[in-house]
């Protein structure tokens, strides 16, 4: 029973995604901003303002690595858990990988609707397409040591059939 783990852009579906494909295989859904909140008490936008981003981001890893220990699941990790630390190496570990390759103009539609005023990184930011587009050139060289990438709208159906071999 081999860990499914979710990488990508914030808004890139590993949430929604995630709690489909948990259910579809019976597994337990985890989300990692979830864990660090349950942890420290406070939403992520709390722990930013108040101890900053270096902070969370140690106490991101400190909570990978916990739950790198469970098996069973299917982890939505944040945005940037894979870019600080050995937490890519971590993830790899866990079990299956999977980056969520969506493209920065759909990831800024979706956080239009969803409003991006919990979203501690984007604040302040004048052109929100160009920001994402610059974290997703930052970020790319950690997301692509996943083991699969998915372009694009993902469905649950779609994405059972690429990883069952590999279960």
């Amino acid at each position: 029973m081999k860990n499914i783990i979710l990488v990508g852009m914030m808004s890139s579906g590993k949430t929604t995604l995630g709690k489909k494909l948990a259910r579809a295989l019976n597994y337990q859904f985890v989300d990692l901003d979830k864990l660090i909140e349950k942890d420290q008490g406070m939403e992520i936008s709390a722990i930013f303002v108040q101890h900053g981003e270096a902070y969370f981001r140690e106490v991101e890893s400190r909570i990978l690595k916990e739950t790198a220990l469970q098996k069973g699941i299917v982890l939505a990790s944040g945005g940037g858990t894979p870019c600080f630390f050995d937490n890519m190496d971590i993830i790899r570990h866990m079990g299956i990988s999977i980056f969520l390759d969506v493209p920065a103009a759909d990831l800024a539609r979706r956080i239009e609707n969803h409003g991006k005023d919990d979203r501690p990184i984007l604040s302040g930011t004048t052109s929100l397409v160009d920001t994402l587009q610059s974290r997703i050139t930052d970020r790319l060289p950690f997301y692509t040591q996943a083991d699969l990438t998915l372009k694009g709208e993902i469905d649950v159906r779609h994405l059972l059939e690429v990883i069952s071999p590999l279960l």
